[in-house]
């Protein structure tokens, strides 16, 4: 990997002191930085690029600075080229940016060293349709969400399996999750931890008004399809990762399966995931206690 190209949340690296101290670790180990002109521009080194295209282009490895949402966000975009990611936390929890950043100039050290592994990360993809036909087709690396509207009323959502019935929710929505995303919403909504090299799919419904409710799991080969049941007044919106939402009305519904692409992530002296796991959510935990966050 000699071209890395290097995308930035400037709010989180507001004054850009993390991207610089990257740029400098990269080009003083022979490879070639690839930022967007107005970040070049602002710290005075690295490879100007036109735009992000460009940018993914002519890179062999991107690296994502900020929390998950800028990693999902790069990430949407990466795959679409084959390019792997890897992600430096600048955020609060970070589960996809393993990568610290007092661990900057060792991280890129050890790619230079070839120390590091690639994993691959299975994808959701999905079409939302309604009666007159399909309204939208989208994709996901964490989840795809089925949730109300703002102020709307509870959503009944009917689930279906390889369109075998399985229950009607009302709910505030329904989660559909990949392992990598089972950490996520899905967790927070009670849903179960998944190891994220399996082959699974987890569906999580968000404050379900009956009292038996709980997530289930089903394998990679099978096609989801939650209905905005049209017996009532169903206001729903389809979310992708947090990052594009689209409007579903009663009686619209959505099919979700695996996506054939994959989103490939960069580990560098990976950790066992529950350590990862533990770590995390103790962490922050102790940072709410103490009011750092």
């Amino acid at each position: 990997m000699k071209r890395i190209g290097i995308i930035a949340n400037s709010d989180r690296d507001t004054a850009f002191k993390y991207t610089k101290i990257l740029t400098e670790s990269i080009i003083k180990r022979g490879m070639q930085a690839n930022l967007s002109s107005e970040t070049a521009a602002i710290i005075g080194a690295g490879s100007a690029k036109e735009d992000k295209n460009a940018l993914l282009q002519d890179s062999d490895l991107i690296v994502s600075l900020g929390g998950d949402g800028t990693f999902l966000k790069v990430a949407r975009k990466a795959y679409k080229y084959g390019l792997p990611i890897m992600g430096i936390n600048l955020g609060t929890l970070g589960f996809l940016t393993e990568i610290e950043k007092n661990e900057i100039d060792e991280t890129i050290r050890h790619i230079v060293e070839g120390k590091y592994t690639v994993e691959n990360r299975i994808m959701l993809e999905a079409s939302v349709f309604s009666s007159n036909g399909i309204i939208a087709k989208d994709i996901a690396l964490n989840d795809i969400v089925v949730t109300r509207r703002a102020l709307s009323k509870m959503v009944h959502l009917e689930t279906y399996i390889d369109d075998v019935f399985v229950d009607s929710f009302p709910c505030d929505g329904m989660i559909v999750s990949t392992p990598t995303g089972s950490t996520a919403y899905n967790l927070s909504a009670g849903g179960p931890i998944i190891e994220p090299d399996t082959d699974l799919i987890a569906i999580t419904p968000i404050c379900p008004h009956i009292l038996y409710s709980r997530s289930f799991i089903s394998t990679g080969n099978r096609v989801v399809r939650i209905v905005a049941n049209s017996k009532y007044d169903n206001l729903a919106m389809a979310s992708f990762d947090g990052q594009k939402g689209y409007e579903m009305d009663r009686g619209d519904w959505i099919e979700i399966r695996k996506s054939d692409s994959v989103v490939k992530i960069v580990r560098v002296n990976p950790k066992n995931f529950y350590s990862i796991l533990r770590s995390k959510i103790y962490d922050r935990g102790e940072r709410l206690r103490k009011n750092e966050i």
